[in-house]
């Protein structure tokens, strides 16, 4: 009995001009997004094949992240040049968009569509289908057969979920397929899979609004309110939320600004150097070497320090900021979607730490006289790793949302006066 009512759904989706117009809406969202982070990231490829650091240089830069076309991320800020020099790290520009344009109208990539767009088509998918039933007198005609209220509301969730997830999984699936057309990107098995995964992350979040619609609409009595009150709630969920995490973060965690650490890098800098002509003009300039060498052990360790206190402070407040926000599903999906794709916030800390170990192997290096220095290579986390620390978490948040609204939806629908 469930098929027949999900079938019924389909049936009448399908019939609907409503639905021929949200997917060829998101049809073309979708292609939009595929063709313009593509040729982005053919374009940040480009730049990585000039900045790329030739054999013994002290440079660490990795190439664009071919799963950025989809979760674009942190992966311009991942792509960055760090060019390692006695006094520390000097960051670089790395492989940014080459189209201005961007600034001022960033592209959405295939996270930000299924974030805004298929969370509300959700919503509009789900909300009338408990008032407006009602309204009409179809959903008083259903139950006076033999049919519990279970099986409808079940029969009403999968027929409108495979409405929207069959297309749009079809859609998904012949752009990433149009992408391995090109030589020059391999996704290769654990691309593919981690793209998989990504698909079934956004299923889920787009299951989780198709049970929040049903919700509300069992709450109230009219259509109209529904959808009222969902575009309300939608965007406390999708903008408020993410956004309010981060700004009380940053209210209990003070981080010095970026502007205020160069600065102090600076200070200490001009310090030292100062220390060092004194201590030369005292010695008459004598032991120069020895002199030079201790004040640069002196740069770096106080750099070392205001780094790690730096990132300490830093971490904590992405901790924080994280924690808050999760309470939104857009920045659970986020969060899961960006580090499965290896260009979230984790992979990039992992990324920094990454270099900073790079540096002090380069720096011991130059101490005993060598030239070439040793090749920097990154090794992304393994999914199995990302799961570990945090994916698997956002993965079950998403999850237990999407029962808890539907389970919630059934207790109202159960109590729903049809008449």
């Amino acid at each position: 009995m469930i098929w027949t009512i999900a079938r019924k759904e389909i049936a009448s989706n399908l019939l609907s001009y409503k639905f021929f117009i949200v997917i060829l809406l998101t049809t073309l969202l979708l292609f939009t997004s595929f063709f313009v982070l593509y040729k982005d990231y053919k374009g940040r490829q480009a730049d990585y094949e000039l900045v790329r650091a030739k054999p013994g240089e002290p440079i660490a830069v990795v190439p664009p992240n071919p799963l950025s076309i989809f979760a674009k991320g942190l992966d311009e800020a991942m792509t960055r040049s760090f060019e390692i020099s006695p006094i520390g790290i000097d960051v670089r520009t790395g492989q940014k968009s080459g189209n201005a344009v961007f600034a001022f109208f960033p592209a959405p990539d295939f996270v930000y569509v299924v974030k805004i767009v298929l969370s509300l088509v959700a919503l509009l998918f789900g909300f009338d289908q408990v008032s407006r039933e009602r309204e009409n007198g179809v959903l008083r005609l259903m139950l006076s057969n033999a049919v519990s209220r279970a099986t409808v509301l079940a029969g009403k969730w999968l027929g409108n979920f495979l409405s929207l997830a069959v297309p749009f999984v079809l859609v998904t699936l012949i752009g990433f397929a149009l992408m391995n057309l090109d030589p020059g990107i391999s996704f290769g098995p654990s691309g593919t899979g981690r793209f998989l995964l990504l698909i079934a992350i956004a299923l889920v979040y787009i299951g989780l609004f198709l049970s929040l619609g049903i919700l509300v609409s069992a709450l109230t009595r009219r259509s109209a309110s529904t959808l009222v009150i969902l575009l309300l709630v939608w965007s406390l969920l999708v903008f408020v939320l993410p956004n309010l995490g981060t700004l009380v973060a940053r209210q209990i965690i003070d981080v010095p600004s970026v502007k205020a650490l160069s600065e102090k890098r600076t200070q200490i800098w001009t310090r030292e150097i100062l220390l060092q002509i004194v201590e030369q003009r005292a010695v008459n300039f004598r032991g120069d070497g020895a002199i030079r060498k201790r004040h640069l052990d002196a740069i770096n360790t106080e750099l070392n320090a205001l780094e790690a206190d730096y990132r300490t402070k830093f971490d904590r407040l992405v901790r924080l900021s994280k924690t808050i926000n999760r309470l939104s599903p857009a920045a659970g999906f986020v969060y899961a979607a960006t580090e499965l794709a290896g260009t979230g916030i984790g992979e990039e800390s992992r990324l920094k730490s990454e270099v900073i170990r790079h540096k002090d192997a380069v720096l011991l290096e130059m101490d005993r006289g060598v030239k070439e220095h040793p090749a920097f290579v990154y090794r992304y986390r393994t999914v199995g790793r990302v799961l570990a620390e945090g994916g698997l978490f956002d993965l079950a948040w998403l999850t237990i949302a999407l029962i808890l609204f539907f389970a919630l939806g059934f207790v109202a629908f159960v109590r729903y006066d049809v008449r």
